[in-house]
């Protein structure tokens, strides 16, 4: 060997290293793409800001396995593996185009970690045959624990959960001298009403405990029927643990006041949530017992056989697929007429004015840029109360109050509706507001509420016949490249009137001091 030649191997090897690095790049490079995605309900709802740990414990999970993989074996379906990975990747750019629309619409979340996962796993079976995907199967599945749940879903189960909650607290009240009476989700004690929703938010932490689970029944090594149970102990531990914590909140309400739940709220939640996962830990340790013997590592040599061709398309795709959107929805943007945001001039002269304090939990939850909520009592005698919030553009947060909109959220405190929903188009000094009507009823009491969500769009009439998040309006917003540019949410309800009609000409009059152009 000359001196020029043992000067290049070295740079050979160098090079060889990172190629055999590149499958490996281009793979991951697709679940940045969902984590990317997913980080922003990571970020702005609390109920899955658990979901930042996944990927690293998937990580770790996944290194785990690898250093005690089995030997790889050529996979039988080589020529499908890889067509899978290439029909998977080309269903990134749809999922990403109308992502970009509605990025709350969480069954999409769902679609593209299953395409990530298809693809992985493909990826895997190519390398290693059918030993190495049964394998690797858990540390890709687990990654599932950290996408929210489809909405319809999470509100039953939550709903469910939070009712049988309040009923098991009011049973355990009056049991011990305590008077006690439950509306929905709400309980009325002696000293005022204690909302389940804000004194019980903790019973949400059933996910975290779900993924808790499943992290430690992997990490044991446990047998699938263990892992069952664990799971199955974890949900129980968690729904008592908060069971407790709403227990304790409310008997300090009705003791000691209601403002004595704000300052224990937290320290509670804290509190509980590490007896939770304190007590899922010391039963782990006791499934585990003596005979479990944790495999040791056989480290494998590194193996990637992936087709370059399948790598390129997957690399193609996923790139096509966020460039295109971009470029996508720069295009209709450019071309499309915007409204100027409107703004609202509280009432603050009227009779009887008050601000609506915002709960600490909204206001984490929303995240809005401003906004607020008051109360008065109009020329007429009827109570009004108003809430308005703005979102700035790309503040996502803002998408989010679609679940949390009057028909989801006042059945859920007890009240009841009344008729169907109407969607109008009010113009209100020269501003036109896309308005939902609702009628719900409160111990005998008619309330009617105008919910406007506006997403700086020109409202068309022909459009409030269905919502934006029905599956037609999210695909429509797709085809006119309508994306979050800055969104506002304005509620105004009116108290005790005894006709549609008579309300909503009311509301009208309320809106036109209310908002204003610019």
């Amino acid at each position: 060997m000359n001196a020029a030649t043992a000067v290049a191997q070295p740079q050979v090897e160098k090079i060889a290293r990172a190629l055999n690095w590149f499958p490996i790049a281009v793979f991951l490079l697709v679940w940045v793409e969902l984590i990317s995605r997913l980080r922003f309900e990571w970020s702005i709802n609390p109920q899955y800001a658990y979901g930042w740990t996944v990927p690293f414990l998937a990580a770790y999970l996944f290194w785990r396995r690898y250093e005690n993989a089995p030997p790889a074996l050529p996979p039988k379906f080589r020529m499908f593996s890889a067509l899978l990975i290439i029909a998977a990747a080309a269903l990134l750019i749809p999922i990403r185009l109308i992502q970009e629309a509605s990025p709350d619409w969480r069954l999409l979340s769902w679609a593209m970690a299953g395409s990530a996962a298809v693809i992985t796993a493909a990826g895997i079976y190519l390398s290693g045959g059918k030993p190495w995907l049964r394998h690797f199967a858990f540390p890709i599945l687990f990654f599932f624990v950290a996408v929210p749940w489809p909405t319809g879903l999470e509100q039953f189960v939550i709903q469910g959960l939070m009712r049988a909650d309040a009923s098991l607290n009011v049973e355990i009240l009056n049991a011990i001298g305590i008077p006690a009476v439950q509306l929905g989700n709400v309980i009325e004690v002696g000293s005022g009403f204690v909302g389940i929703d804000e004194a019980c938010t903790g019973i949400r932490s059933l996910q975290a405990t779900f993924m808790v689970s499943l992290f430690l029944g992997e990490f044991y090594d446990f047998s699938t029927l263990r892992r069952l149970l664990l799971v199955g102990l974890g949900a129980l531990l968690a729904f008592v643990c908060n069971l407790g914590r709403t227990f304790l909140l409310v008997w300090l309400g009705a003791e000691h006041g209601s403002a004595t739940i704000q300052s224990w709220h937290d320290p509670a939640g804290h509190t509980i949530l590490i007896i939770c996962l304190l007590a899922l830990w010391g039963v782990s340790i006791f499934l585990r017992g003596k005979d479990t013997a944790i495999p040791q590592p056989s480290r494998p040599a590194h193996s990637c056989r992936v087709p370059r061709l399948v790598l390129g398309c997957l690399l193609g795709f996923t790139v096509l697929a966020e460039a295109g959107t971009q470029v996508w929805y720069r295009a209709h943007e450019a071309q499309t007429a915007r409204v100027e945001p409107w703004s609202v001039t509280w009432p603050s002269q009227a009779q009887n004015w008050k601000t609506v304090p915002i709960a600490e939990s909204a206001q984490g939850l929303l995240r809005y840029n401003e906004g607020g909520g008051g109360m008065w009592t109009g020329d007429d005698g009827h109570d009004w109360t108003m809430y308005f919030f703005r979102w700035l553009p790309g503040r996502t947060a803002g998408l989010f109050i679609k679940n949390h909109r009057p028909d989801v959220c006042l059945p859920a405190s007890g009240m009841k509706l009344r008729g169907g929903v109407q969607n109008k188009l009010l113009t209100v000094n020269g501003v036109p507001l896309p308005i939902r009507s609702y009628v719900f009823e409160d111990g005998g009491q008619l309330l009617h509420v105008f919910y406007c969500y506006w997403d700086g769009t020109p409202p068309e009439p022909g459009m409030l016949d269905q919502e934006d998040w029905t599956i037609a309006g999210r695909l429509d917003a797709v085809r006119r490249g309508k994306r979050d540019v800055g969104t506002q949410m304005l509620e105004i309800v009116a108290w005790g009137y005894d006709q549609d009609e008579k309300a909503e000409q009311a509301a009208i009059e309320q809106l036109r001091k209310i908002v204003q152009r610019g």
